[in-house]
Parts: C-alpha cells; structure tokens; sequence
C-alpha cells in the first residue's frame, strides 16, 4: 500500500485573478437576480449562495489519500470514497477522479490548484495509489 497523503488543493492559488474575475462575476449575477426580484434581500441570497457553490475554487480544500480512502475537505462540505466503493480511478498529468457507481457521483484533484512546491510528490503519490486501486480491484475481480 502507498504511503497516505495530505495537501491542499484551491484553483485560484496561481492565478489571483480567477478570485478577482470569480467575485466580479458572484456580484453581478447577485445584482441581477436582486433587481429582477426588486428585493436587495434576494440579491444577497444569491450572493451567498453563489459564494457558497464556488468555494472549493477560491477558498481551496483539504485533500487525503490514505488506506481507508479519499477525502476532499471544502469550506463548506467533506466529500469521502472508500476504495471498497471506488469503480473507476482515472489519474492523468492534469489529476485524477476517483468515482462511485454510476450516478452517485466522484470525487476529483485538479493538480493546477496544488502549490507547485508540491505537485509533482502529488502526482506521483496519486499514480501510486492507482496501481494500487489497479492491483487490489484485480485481485478482488472488481476490477478487470
């Protein structure tokens, strides 16, 4: 079994100006849908809201790889795989995406939000940790 790691993951670490363009645009649909309800109170909720659904991208996550499974740790919600539940594990030079049966939905690592000190101990530890997915799931026949 790999060794278990823990990093953080946000997409607008190299790029300030996704925050920037993100918070511009957070704004302008909130302005939008307040004066289409003419209620500055909706517009506020739409804010939120919207803030809310982005925060992985400008706020970052908590990500851990270990023997139990996968977590991605948002501001907002904690997303957790067991390898027992993992059917597809797809890592690439970009990231990877670790996914449940059909429909229940994946869990994903975008390596361009990693700090770039340490992306490539990442991508290697998530190709480590496919073989691995690779070797078990094969020898459980879960895996072809």
């Amino acid at each position: 079994m790999p060794e278990s790691i823990q990093w953080s993951e946000c997409l607008a670490r190299e790029r300030p100006g996704r925050r920037v363009l993100l918070a511009l645009v957070i704004a302008a649909l909130a302005v939008a849908v307040g004066m289409a309800a003419r209620d500055w109170f909706v517009g506020a909720l739409a804010a939120v809201g919207l803030s809310a659904i982005t925060a992985e991208g400008w706020a970052g996550c908590r990500c851990t790889i270990d023997g139990d499974g996968i977590v991605r740790a948002g501001p907002f919600r904690q997303r957790r795989l067991s390898w027992s539940a993992v059917t597809m594990c797809t890592v690439k030079d970009a990231g990877a995406t670790f996914a449940r049966p059909a429909g229940r939905g994946a869990i994903s690592f975008h390596l361009d939000g990693v700090r770039a000190s340490e992306r490539a101990h990442v991508q290697a530890a998530l190709f480590a940790w496919h073989a691995w997915w690779l070797t078990v799931g094969s020898a459980r026949g879960t895996k072809p």
